[in-house]
């Protein structure tokens, strides 16, 4: 292959671009879907397990082959494997998969990067903005393997969990940080970002009230409340804690707008009350 064609190659490879949250999506670098992956369930779910294990990590041959092909015997099981590699690299590029040894198999990230991955970098590095704006939704949405093993289920639901956590991470951290600047505007959106990602959360919730009571909008508060106590209700035919029920009974009785005080960071954050300073 000439030297000029061989470079184009590689440079197509190295804009690979695979999205596996909130949508699932995989495009060359001329931003063209890669119809052919994104039509197989099963080997889109294999490139994906690859590219999730991490920018030089590997996954081992006979874990993958359990997972994908576990109603089949050993050796044509791995050749199930052979031909799903074979077909992988064919469609994104020779150099999109590789491997170490003869029992090792990953996905180069010069060739193919993905959402999930860089999400993962930036929460890594405290890079709380970037890792919110990657996070469009739960990993792999939507996609139904038809044979999957139990492993692989149980691989998918663990890692959406993880993945999902970290957003609420990045979206509280993001809260703290507007709140240390004294932009309270700035908080009430990630704070009701980091609620959407974990409505289940109470001390979400309740974070929540206390960022919006700080923000002056105490109406704002009680409607957080209310859906909150209503959907616990439908969905579990459960209350409040006794915690969530004092910070909005303070709220409810407070007869100053909380912006009004003199004194910043009212009401703490931890949900007892403040300790009372001796005469």
């Amino acid at each position: 292959m000439p030297g000029g064609q061989l470079c184009r190659q590689r440079l197509r490879q190295a804009m690979i671009r695979l999205h596996t949250l909130g949508r699932i999506d995989l495009r060359n670098g001329e931003g063209k879907e890669i119809d052919s992956v994104l039509a197989q369930p099963k080997r889109l779910a294999l490139l994906a397990y690859l590219a999730l294990a991490g920018p030089g990590r590997f996954r081992r041959r006979d874990t993958v082959v359990s997972m994908f092909w576990p109603e089949q015997d050993g050796e044509r099981a791995r050749g199930a494997l052979r031909q799903a590699l074979r077909f992988l690299r064919t469609e994104l590029g020779g150099e999109s998969l590789v491997g170490r040894g003869d029992e090792e198999i990953g996905v180069d990230a010069q060739a193919l990067t993905c959402d999930a991955r860089d999400f993962e970098s930036a929460c890594d590095a405290a890079n709380w903005s970037t890792a919110l704006d990657l996070y469009q939704g739960a990993l792999l949405d939507g996609l139904y393997v038809a044979d999957a093993s139990v492993e692989l289920e149980r691989w998918l639901e663990e890692e959406r969990g993880r993945l999902q956590r970290r957003a609420v991470q990045a979206a509280w951290a993001l809260v703290e940080a507007a709140e240390r600047a004294d932009d309270r505007a700035a908080a009430v959106p990630l704070a009701r970002r980091a609620v959407e990602l974990s409505p289940d959360d109470e001390s979400g919730a309740r974070r929540l009230m206390r960022v919006l009571d700080r923000r002056g909008d105490r109406a704002g508060a009680l409607a957080v409340y209310e859906e909150f106590r209503r959907r616990l209700a439908a969905e579990y035919g459960a209350t409040p804690a006794p915690e969530t029920e004092a910070v909005i009974a303070a709220i409810r009785s407070r007869q100053e707008k909380v912006w009004e005080s003199p004194l910043r960071g009212w009401p703490p954050e931890r949900d007892e009350p403040p300790a009372v300073p001796s005469p």
